[in-house]
């Protein structure tokens, strides 16, 4: 009796994993379907730009120049005339350069002063040395 049911219970847990993989196939393909529990939002409407006018852009009529009369035209620059012709001018090196001059600076000499120097002194160093002492070696006897 126990064992058939737990194998009831196997099949019900079998169809209930195979029904719910077939929710979650139907959600991941229409993710917009009734049985999806958190659908996306709703996408925005398409965007409608201005399109562009076949009509070109032309300049207004006044700026089209007019001739005026050479008579009415006041002008304030002045006529050309004849260039003078270039001239031979002078022209002298100067000889006031400057030169280097000896000026002298006084300075001052500092004074000799005696600094004492040091003188050698006798250091001893003292070595210990260990004298022998009289001490047996051990030696090997055997026992019988």
């Amino acid at each position: 009796m126990k064992e058939r049911t737990l194998n009831i219970i196997a099949v019900i847990v079998l169809a209930l994993a195979l029904i719910l993989g077939i929710l979650m196939l139907v959600v991941y393909t229409n993710p917009t379907s009734g049985i999806n529990p958190f659908p996306p939002p709703p996408t925005p409407g398409l965007l409608q730009l201005p399109t562009a006018t076949p009509t070109l852009k032309q300049l207004p009529p006044t700026w089209t120049a007019t001739a005026v009369p050479e008579f009415l035209v006041q002008t304030s620059t002045l006529r050309p005339s004849s260039t003078p012709v270039p001239t031979m001018t002078d022209y002298e090196f100067s000889s006031r350069t400057p030169t280097a001059t000896d000026t002298s600076t006084p300075t001052s000499t500092p004074t000799r002063t005696h600094t004492p120097r040091p003188t050698a002194t006798r250091t001893v160093t003292p070595t210990f040395t260990l004298a022998p002492t009289n001490t047996t070696e051990p030696t090997l006897t055997s026992t019988p």
